[in-house]
């Protein structure tokens, strides 16, 4: 007997993004998406440093990973504003690379885990990686171009404003130029507010729009802005399930996950004994990497104190348990990538179904897709006939005797 399907095309279907989640082919790629990511910026800044091009080191990402959560929150926001901040060229030129990066990967991997999250949400289907791939990478720029349309947009009023200025140098004319003109600068500066805020709070449609309608990058920006002004409390409300839920799901993963690490230290320490507490007091003076954020705070003993390693096969023990905590640190945030694909997509449908008034079962599908729906349709048909053939069946005997 197929199971039932549990939409309720509501608010509560925000909660079955956890169990979406956990969709094996969505946490392989949100794994692999963060894999790549810090390889991506770990060689860029890398090469980067090499040529003296700016003067960073690539450590700063593997930092981020190996660090608990909440001072590698903090370390993230002041390593990005220290680079953002003085505008120089040369730092600009890095980032724009390690965004065009970035969003290649993401384009690819997060068009994927929504075409996933659309399926399974709207068909309660489950679509094979390889489909999902192949359909990320044919709407590949449209993935890609839809977040950067909102900052071109900002862009242009920008640099509107930016030639103004240009004329205003010009002595006598140019000041007065400007004087008169500069209603039009502040129209601009408004045009870049709206554009700006609405296009951030709408970020998160486009993917989803893109992977359920099979549109591009236009259609996908047009219903953002859309809906986040076509039902700005219903969004919000939405958004603050979202964020809400998410946040104690990513703190029960997180705490399992960190649990975990602890009794499998408590547990082998107690067989190894002074060997293996001296190396996971090595590795947490050299980085809280076990910590994920449930850890009591480090004495400041423990972290002046001086932990070498006479052996190898020590020093080998402690880089391999750093590797395998590090491999778990990633999978709780691929979990987290992963949810919050899978909750986005979910708020999308929710809207779409109260504004356009578009059933939630309806989605773009492919040719090879199509056929598997029709394939699907006729034998769950047949499933539903197969009880009146049996009846019939039984019967006839019955009406032979009365014959």
């Amino acid at each position: 007997m197929a199971e039932t399907k549990t939409v309720k095309n509501d608010w509560r279907d925000i909660f079955r993004a956890f169990k979406m989640a956990f969709d094996p082919k969505k946490m392989f790629l949100g794994y692999a998406g963060l894999l790549i990511s810090l390889a991506w910026c770990t060689v860029v800044v890398a090469f980067f440093s090499a040529i003296k091009m700016i003067d960073a080191s690539p450590v700063i990402f593997v930092k981020l990973i190996l660090s608990s959560v909440k001072d590698s929150i903090p370390y993230m926001v002041s390593s990005v504003f220290s680079a953002i901040i003085p505008l120089d060229f040369a730092e600009i030129f890095v980032f724009g690379v390690l965004v065009f990066g970035l969003l290649m990967i993401w384009s690819l991997v997060g068009g994927a885990i929504t075409r996933i999250a659309a399926l399974d949400y709207a068909k309660d289907e489950s679509v094979l990686l390889s489909d999902a791939l192949k359909f990320a990478r044919k709407k590949m720029w449209s993935y890609f171009w839809s977040p950067l349309v909102p900052v071109i947009g900002v862009f242009f009023f920008a640099l509107c404003n930016v030639v103004g200025g240009l004329i205003g140098r010009i002595p006598v004319i140019g000041e007065v130029v400007v004087a008169l003109g500069f209603p039009f600068a502040l129209i601009s500066g408004f045009f870049m507010v709206f554009i700006g805020i609405i296009g951030a709070l709408g970020l998160c449609f486009m993917f989803p729009t893109i992977s359920a309608e099979g549109s591009d990058a236009f259609d996908a920006m047009s219903r953002a802005y859309s809906y986040v002004l076509s039902r700005p409390r219903q969004f919000l409300i939405y958004c603050m399930i979202n964020v809400l839920y998410g946040l104690v799901c990513f703190f029960i993963i997180a705490f399992v996950a960190w649990f975990m690490i602890r009794l499998s230290f408590f547990t082998v320490g107690a067989g190894m004994g002074q060997k293996f507490s001296l190396i996971q007091s090595l590795i947490s003076q050299k980085c809280n990497i076990a910590c994920l954020g449930f850890c009591s705070a480090t004495s400041p003993e423990a972290k002046t104190a001086a932990v070498s390693l006479d052996r190898w096969s020590l020093k080998f023990l402690a880089c391999m348990l750093i590797v395998y905590i590090f491999l778990i640190k990633m999978a709780v945030w691929s979990f987290l990538t992963t949810y919050i694909f899978s909750a986005k997509t979910v708020v999308y449908f929710l809207l779409r179904k109260e504004i356009d008034r578009t059933d939630v079962s309806d989605v773009y599908l492919e040719e090879g897709e199509q056929k598997t729906e029709l394939a699907g349709m006729a034998e769950k048909r047949d499933d539903d006939s197969s009880p009146s053939k049996d009846k019939q069946e039984n019967l006839s005997p019955d009406k032979e005797i009365k014959s």
